[in-house]
């Protein structure tokens, strides 16, 4: 992906279901910082912490919940 994100072919790399420490890992191995980390957060579970961490490193925290059946 950092081959393709050098060469111009994608614009942003993003993650999904990355924790902190992942994320720290992540930023240590490789040059190019992912734009979104996608994250299951809802307001029983916001991982206050986790924004945090990655607004800290200029990386987007964007929602990723599923939808139940019966839910449109």
């Amino acid at each position: 992906m950092e081959e393709l994100y050098k060469e111009g072919k994608v614009r942003a790399i993003g993650v999904s279901n990355f924790n902190t420490d992942l994320i720290q890992n992540l930023l240590k191995r490789h040059s190019v910082v992912p734009v979104v980390n996608q994250v299951e957060t809802h307001p029983f579970s916001q991982k206050i912490e986790m924004q945090k961490a990655l607004k800290s490193q200029g990386i987007q925290l964007e929602v990723l919940g599923t939808l139940s059946p019966g839910q449109k």
